[in-house]
């Protein structure tokens, strides 16, 4: 059996993905108190809603949901001082809140033309 040097051009999604497993496990783990744990992941659902909605029609957005799932199973199974049902439902909240906000441009992205006047 010989190994070979992986081709990090066609696998990077996979590593990044399992990069942000363990990142979300790693800080759900550090955090024990539930509130915490809540807001944190209201936070990461609130991020992965913004890059969502800059990486959505502009680039391929498998790749970028891979990484968001990753990070969000690794905290679901990491979140051991917390309901697991509450953290999907504050993670949704985050993603939709963003979205939203996004979507209606009351939050603008730094790039964009019209936020800077």
């Amino acid at each position: 059996m010989s190994w070979k040097i992986p081709n990090w051009k066609e696998e990077w999604v996979q590593a990044s993905a399992l990069f942000f497993l363990f990142l979300g496990f790693a800080i759900a783990i550090f955090l024990t108190n539930p509130f915490l744990v809540y807001l944190s992941i209201f936070l990461a659902g609130f991020l992965a809603g913004r890059i969502y909605y800059v990486k959505y029609l502009k680039e391929p957005i498998l790749p970028f949901i891979l990484m968001i799932l990753g990070f969000f199973l690794g905290y679901f199974v990491g979140a051991f001082w917390a309901s697991r049902f509450l953290c999907i439902f504050f993670f949704a909240l985050g993603f939709g809140l963003s979205y939203y906000l996004h979507t209606k441009k009351i939050i603008g992205i730094f790039k964009s033309e019209s936020f800077l006047k």
